[in-house]
């Protein structure tokens, strides 16, 4: 069980919202964040750690959250409380309820992890937090659906939401803050009835934080923390670019891939798998099939596309590259399309997405996804909050 503590916090003020409130950075690349920061000023994506997080940029984010709330783009909230949202998405819509939860919690099991962390983005996000000084983008964790945090919810969800906004990106969003002791009461009561915690996007910024455990006092640092009903999100698959491969061929491709005993179809165009098992690469503007199904291993991880790829084709795949050094692996997520795996100096890898049962089977057995395996909507935004850490 976990405790859900309330936060002293900055609500996006609701004149302001549809201009500050960002995308979702992972659903950007690198030019298009940088366009959408150039033209929307207000835009939270300027006070994100993006690219090489050197001292610069983040001097550059703290001036971008010093400005925006001097600005008035966001409103001090009078007291300590927790924050329910809804986002619309795609069709489907989330409802989580925000506060802290103390690191210790992520860091003892309570709170479990599905994918593995890169401990060089990790140093990035702890020194954001050194820096900046602020949290915005809540570690979104799945929880079973719970009656009792079903109820507390609906309750608040029949109040009139401080904000309510069509996003530009075409999301809704709707926000209420919750300062009442009597409902904060109910929605930390149902909430320390859940058992069952896993963390569903948000794995480096909770590493970040519990970086700081070991200067803790104490209570330990703070992870501002969305929970989400697990069956209000879809998973959506995270594809693979294998970059620094110029002017790779498909028969060279084909090459590396029949010494492994695989073999290269062709495809009339682009498009996703449809099923587990089969593989989509384009190389060269040119679209193949991989099956690799016989591949697969035991579940409920090294079964996984993403596991038998990353496995199977992604490290022979790389001994094409020009050089000593292997070129970057990039993960894709799906709603980026297919045109980002085609590069003209890559070999993109198009998967199969796991799914909610793959994610909850394997934290279940104490086993975590390969790095950036699934893409979760609707994804929580950066933006709604400010809390200062």
């Amino acid at each position: 069980m976990i405790e859900l503590a309330p936060i002293a916090a900055h609500l996006v003020a609701p004149e302001h919202a549809t201009s500050v409130v960002s995308p979702p950075y992972d659903a950007l690349d690198s030019a298009t964040r940088a366009a959408w920061a150039a033209s929307q000023p207000d835009t939270f994506l300027t006070a994100l750690p993006s690219g090489a997080v050197d001292a610069e940029t983040l001097e550059r984010n703290r001036r971008a959250v010093d400005r925006l709330l001097q600005a008035g783009r966001f409103c001090d909230l009078e007291s300590e409380l927790l924050v329910v949202l809804e986002l619309r998405e795609d069709g489907r819509r989330l409802t989580a309820v925000v506060g802290d939860v103390d690191v210790a919690a992520y860091l003892d099991g309570r709170i479990r992890p599905h994918e593995h962390v890169r401990p060089g983005r990790v140093e990035q996000l702890a020194r954001y937090l050194d820096v900046v000084g602020i949290a915005s983008s809540p570690v979104c964790v799945l929880h079973p659906r719970t009656p009792a945090l079903d109820q507390a919810i609906g309750q608040v969800l029949r109040r009139t939401p401080l904000v309510d906004t069509v996003l530009p990106d075409g999301g809704g969003l709707r926000v209420w803050p919750v300062s009442d002791p009597a409902t904060i009461t109910g929605l930390t009561a149902a909430v320390g009835t859940i058992t069952s915690l896993t963390i569903a996007d948000g794995h480096h910024r909770a590493a970040a934080v519990a970086r700081r455990a070991s200067s803790a006092a104490d209570r330990g640092p703070a992870v501002l923390t969305a929970l989400v009903a697990d069956d209000d999100l879809a998973v959506l698959a995270f594809h693979r670019r294998l970059e620094g491969l110029t002017d790779v061929t498909a028969d060279e491709v084909a090459a590396v891939l029949a010494e492994r005993g695989l073999r290269l179809a062709p495809l009339p165009g682009p498009s996703a798998p449809e099923r587990r098992g089969s593989v989509h690469l384009v190389v060269a503007g040119s679209w193949w099939r991989v099956e690799v199904g016989d591949r697969r291993g035991p579940p409920p991880v090294a079964s996984l596309d993403a596991a038998v790829v990353d496995r199977e084709l992604v490290g022979p795949l790389a001994t094409l590259t020009p050089g000593p050094a292997a070129g970057p692996v990039v993960p894709v997520p799906a709603p980026l399309g297919l045109a980002a795996l085609d590069r003209p100096d890559a070999v993109g890898i198009a998967l199969f997405p796991a799914t909610m049962e793959d994610l909850l089977a394997a934290t279940a057995q104490g086993q975590v996804l390969p790095h950036k395996s699934t893409y979760l909507l609707p994804k929580l935004r950066s933006g709604v909050l400010v809390v200062p850490r």
